[in-house]
């Protein structure tokens, strides 16, 4: 169970954004496990460099960010008991496509400008940081095959020897609940970029061998709830 308090913590300064950021980011805290799931599985290591991958209006960093000062004040009464201590990134750098998502993400995080900054660039051509995480949460089906390949070679290259790439996907084979995906990631692509580009899907089997091909080592874990139930967390680690 996360905590009410730690989700208010992280998305209270979304407040200077907007009432729709400020909403926003509440209810994707809460209702969306992959944000609690990183924190009480410790997949994200202490002074790490983090590249967040449509990293929209900065809730990754917003989160970490909650975390640490929620966990500094109050996690010796309230922290999960079974959750490690959150970490303290080096730095994260984010990548969106959509101006106002940059912009409500900048203006959420603007305390922590000097090790988080978020960039308005396309991930199929913006230049890669090194990282030692790399976030890539529900984007790559805005692209298209190839660009997919592409895309997760420069996540290779970018990687440290013992880095992480955290991959949420959707599995295409999982029949009804795969289509809501599509059809909700479609709106949610409308509603906050206008864009109406077709989604390019993959099985689970598809992204473990596209993946294994680019020589990374992959486990896979569920990441859904209720009819959600078709999304995985691919967890990918660089082999030499």
């Amino acid at each position: 169970m996360v905590p009410t308090a730690l989700i208010e913590a992280a998305s209270r300064p979304y407040r200077a954004a907007g009432r729709f950021a400020w909403h926003y980011a509440s209810a994707k805290l809460r209702h969306d496990p992959f944000f609690a799931h990183i924190l009480a599985h410790g997949l994200i290591p202490d002074d790490a460099r983090i590249l967040d991958l449509g990293s929209g209006q900065g809730l990754l960093a917003a989160w970490l960010v909650g975390a640490h000062a929620w966990h500094r004040d109050h996690g010796a009464s309230a922290w999960p008991a079974s959750w490690p201590a959150p970490p303290v990134p080096r730095s994260i750098h984010g990548i969106d496509l959509t101006p106002r998502d940059v912009a409500r993400a900048r203006v959420a995080l603007q305390a922590h400008e000097a090790r988080i900054r978020f960039v308005c660039d396309d991930i199929r051509v913006a230049p890669f940081p090194d990282a030692d995480v790399v976030v890539a949460c529900d984007v790559l089906h805005y692209v298209d095959e190839n660009a997919q390949a592409s895309i997760l070679r420069r996540v290779h290259a970018s990687l440290a020897a013992d880095g992480v790439l955290l991959l949420r996907v959707s599995d295409a084979a999982a029949g009804w609940h795969a289509r809501l995906d599509r059809a909700v990631d479609f709106g949610i692509q409308i509603a906050r970029s206008g864009r109406t580009n077709s989604l390019t899907v993959r099985s689970e089997a598809q992204w473990l061998a596209l993946l294994g091909d680019l020589r990374f080592q992959v486990s896979a874990r569920p990441m859904g709830n209720g009819a959600h139930d078709a999304n995985r967390l691919l967890i990918a680690r660089p082999l030499g």
